[in-house]
């Protein structure tokens, strides 16, 4: 009898052992070290007696009763590296008396429960946040602010910023009943003359660690590898979704567990399009296509665009576009020194294109013109367009630079130029001795292009072309 029952409960837990798919953290990512690292940078930067609340990103309604696949908050999982909504986190400057001893941050998270876990995926509970992210004290998120007991007339509090997120939310009670607990403690107030926490964590994550930039060299390198694969599979016939396809195929394959934002894939006059994401033409004949496309590895993000020829050669004209915004590429990133700033790389990328243009007789000189209507780049990591300003450039920032020439149809010039979209972008580490450009791997030049694009790729090979 004895056997049986062992046998029955195999078979149950069989099947839960299947479902749960989901991590609620990433055990070959970012340590524990790393994170508890970051807080206590993040608390070294805090005004005396305050204590900085986050909040994890609520999960967000799709249609009816399915929801998007979720992502953190970037700060909360920062700091923690805990992948699970309805969770808050209190960093305090100064130690607090808490069960008889000091502490000096909490977490709160939401229970295990054993049949929820089945249908949506595990999750660490306070044990598991104990064992996993190196925490001490946790509490359920149904205690936030109840236990342990604070003096919270004391301490100044530093909000996160997505609390109006959360109230406006769909299906996300606890974390919604956590926000008005802090409400109801009158703590939606920053403490007078103090930085918002938003300046702090912009200080905090502006610049990427030793240990952040293997994960995102990882991510730089899974949508590099994306872009030589899709160069392979663009030819006459091909739909801008087939082409979206063999990136993001590329992405999973290689281990990326997303896509770092909405893949831009557009071709002829949807190559002037800025942040086109229907992806929707099919049968693709000639004119060039525009892939601005990026894997998220580990929470960190790639961003690199190409523009290749959909026949693999490019036009006369297509070709002096090109080559003035690859020019002007590189006119960027030599200007990527630390010390330098957005504006000086800015300056050098936009007066490349400023002079080509004039060269071709598309604009006259010194005539203000549409056709680069975008700034030069932004900084990168845990979000594609990441946390820092626009200002000095210095060492361990990576950003962007991404120049690019846009002639939508109907612009005032020969009609053979329209149709013609074209935005080179690489990413870009600040170094103490310059750059390191972490995409140089993915062809850019016009030969490499149509060197790349002759050799037969996936959709070909699958018979799906």
């Amino acid at each position: 009898m004895r056997n049986c029952v062992q046998l029955l409960l195999i078979l149950f837990l069989l099947p839960l052992s299947l479902v749960i798919h989901a991590q609620s953290y990433f055990a070959d990512g970012l340590s524990a070290d790393f994170h508890k690292d970051r807080r206590e940078a993040l608390r070294k930067t805090m005004p005396e007696n305050s204590a900085a609340v986050f909040f994890n990103n609520p999960m967000k309604n799709r249609s009816n009763d399915t929801e998007f696949q979720y992502r953190p908050n970037s700060d909360f999982y920062y700091l923690t590296g805990f992948r699970e909504p309805n969770a808050a986190l209190i960093i305090f400057k100064n130690p607090q008396l808490v069960e008889g001893k000091q502490v000096n941050e909490i977490i709160y998270v939401q229970p295990r429960d054993p049949r929820k876990e089945q249908w949506d995926g595990e999750r660490l509970g306070i044990e598991g946040v104990k064992e996993k992210l190196g925490f001490e004290m946790v509490f359920l998120n149904s205690d936030f602010l109840k236990k342990p007991g604070v003096d919270w007339s004391k301490v100044h509090p530093l909000l996160s910023f997505n609390l109006g997120e959360i109230e406006g939310g769909a299906y996300n009670a606890p974390l919604k009943e956590m926000v008005a607990s802090l409400r109801a403690f009158s703590l939606n107030k920053e403490a007078p003359s103090s930085p918002s926490l938003d300046q702090l964590m912009n200080q905090l994550r502006v610049k990427k660690t030793a240990e952040e930039l293997v994960v995102l060299r990882r991510a730089v390198e899974i949508s590099g590898k994306a872009h030589i694969e899709a160069f392979k599979s663009v030819q006459p016939g091909v739909s801008e979704r087939a082409i979206q396809g063999v990136h993001e195929f590329v992405h999973k394959a290689l281990g990326a567990e997303s896509v770092g934002y909405s893949s831009i894939v557009g071709a002829r006059n949807n190559s002037t399009i800025l942040h086109y994401v229907d992806n929707y033409r099919t049968g693709l004949q000639d004119g060039l296509i525009l892939m601005d496309v990026g894997a998220e590895f580990r929470g960190y993000s790639g961003d690199i665009t190409r523009t290749v020829p959909v026949k693999g050669k490019f036009s006369p004209e297509e070709k002096a576009i090109y080559e003035i915004v690859l020019e002007a590429l590189e006119a960027g990133i030599a200007a990527c020194q630390p010390g330098s700033d957005f504006q000086k790389v800015n300056a050098a990328s936009r007066k490349v294109i400023d002079e080509g243009l004039v060269e071709l007789g598309l604009v006259k000189p010194g005539e203000r013109h549409p056709y680069f209507p975008h700034g030069i780049g932004h900084h990168l990591g845990l979000d594609v367009h990441d946390r820092g300003g626009y200002g000095k450039l210095e060492p361990g920032m990576v950003l962007t630079v991404e120049p690019g020439i846009y002639i939508p149809e109907g612009s005032p010039v020969d009609s053979k130029w329209w149709g013609i979209g074209v935005r080179i972008e690489d990413n870009i580490l600040i170094t103490e001795a310059g750059h390191e450009n972490l995409s140089a791997f993915v062809p850019k030049t016009v030969e490499e292009i149509e060197t790349v694009m002759k050799e037969e790729g996936i959709l070909q090979k699958l018979g799906l072309d």
